[in-house]
């Protein structure tokens, strides 16, 4: 059951980072930047098109040696503001995707990062949290702030 309200269906992360907003869009959605954050090592890219209608599959290491395929698929792109994407497994019957908006502000030569997850259901989104949705956010988040120091 879809629930009425989009508060008990979203999680939303903030981060500033010390890096100019052009660069942090591209951390985002160029294969170079995005594979040295985003998964954790032993992750492999299979495929990305970074546009409106496009995908992004990848597996990675979930739970031990296993790879598990993930895919993200490309809403809305607007260069440098915001990414539009649906994120989630890329098996049968996976759960509904996690529509994510990513927004980039400027804010004295830093860039404000607002991540927004928006779950079908709030009881998708009560699932997540437990397994550690808004920490593995801030943890993507950290990793991504301590790639952009060494770029």
């Amino acid at each position: 059951m879809k629930s009425k309200t989009a508060k008990d269906r979203e999680i939303v992360v903030t981060r500033l980072f010390d890096a100019p907003r052009e660069l942090v869009f591209a951390a985002f959605t160029e294969k170079k930047h995005i594979e040295q954050w985003w998964a954790p090592k032993g992750a492999e890219t299979h495929e990305m098109d970074v546009q409106p209608g496009g995908v992004w599959r990848y597996s990675q290491p979930v739970r031990g040696d296993s790879l598990t395929p993930f895919k993200v698929e490309f809403i809305e792109l607007d260069k440098p503001t915001r990414i539009v994407y649906d994120y989630g497994t890329d098996t049968a019957n996976a759960p509904d995707p996690v529509r994510t908006t990513v927004t980039f502000e400027e804010e004295d030569g830093k860039t404000k990062v607002t991540l927004q997850l928006m779950f079908a259901t709030a009881a998708e989104r009560k699932q997540a949290v437990k397994y550690g949705a808004i920490v593995g956010a801030m943890q993507a988040l950290e990793t991504l702030a301590d790639y952009l120091a060494t770029v």
